[in-house]
């Protein structure tokens, strides 16, 4: 499996202020991955801190991923702030953007992807579109019209396991509906009745060996869920934890 570290794991660490990103580094080394995926609503909003983010995963060996919670199309425009986005996915050295779907027009929609192609050219940076949590831009069919015709070699789906059960859709008949445009996958679990997004991958209503059995395992896998932890060797232990139980489901 092409495992990736999404920071949120650590996220109820960064809620401290003498923790941050930067602290996350060594951590997904010491589990063995070889990706991280920075969030911008961590960043501190100093240009130093984007400066000593990549320089410290370059000299980690990590391959960097930067998540932006913002869609790419607001009520049918391309975002405005969408060459920001990837200014700042550039200056810590991502390789991959990912921002939501969002609402595009089906009557504009090819003639504002010449824009965002243009953006991918002049960063050489991917773009990975995720399903939010509701049914008009979140579901599986809406992903499929728009990268049928939209989606290539650097523009594919963000595939997140949990969002789909806030809408009561089944994630395995939606990865196989939206196969093969996904690109990247982030996992999480979610309590279907109370719509609850839960610490760990281990418990809840997602079957997420069931999902990833239908993906390629070359394809990037974020553990994308917020831990309770006092400290960085509790979060590391339960992500371990979490990745045994995964991975005896998959053998």
């Amino acid at each position: 499996m092409n495992w990736v570290l999404n920071t949120i794991a650590s996220g109820e660490l960064m809620a401290q202020e003498s923790f941050g990103q930067l602290d996350i580094i060594g951590s997904v080394k010491g589990l063995g991955f070889d990706n991280i995926e920075l969030r911008s609503e961590y960043f501190d909003g100093s240009d130093q801190e984007l400066v000593d983010l990549k320089a410290a995963n370059k000299e980690a060996g990590l391959t960097v991923f930067l998540s932006v919670p913002a869609p790419l199309f607001e009520e049918g425009l391309v975002n405005p702030e969408l060459e920001n986005f990837f200014e700042l996915a550039q200056a810590v050295g991502a390789v991959q953007l990912k921002v939501n779907l969002g609402a595009y027009s089906p009557e504009t929609v090819a003639q504002d992807m010449i824009l965002v192609y243009n953006l991918i050219d002049r960063f050489g940076i991917s773009l990975a579109l995720e399903n939010d949590n509701t049914q008009a831009t979140g579901a599986s069919n809406h992903f499929k019209a728009f990268l049928q015709d939209n989606g290539n070699d650097k523009v594919g789906m963000c595939f997140d396991v949990g969002n789909f059960l806030y809408f009561d859709e089944d994630p395995v008949a939606a990865v196989k509906n939206v196969l093969p445009l996904v690109h990247y996958v982030h996992l999480k679990q979610v309590e279907q009745a109370t719509n609850t997004s839960l610490a760990g991958l281990s418990v809840g209503d997602v079957d997420i060996v069931a999902v990833l059995k239908e993906i390629d395992p070359a394809i990037p896998v974020a553990i994308e869920c917020q831990y309770k932890a006092s400290d960085i060797a509790e979060v590391e232990g339960q992500i371990k934890n979490d990745i045994e139980n995964i991975l005896s489901g998959l053998n």
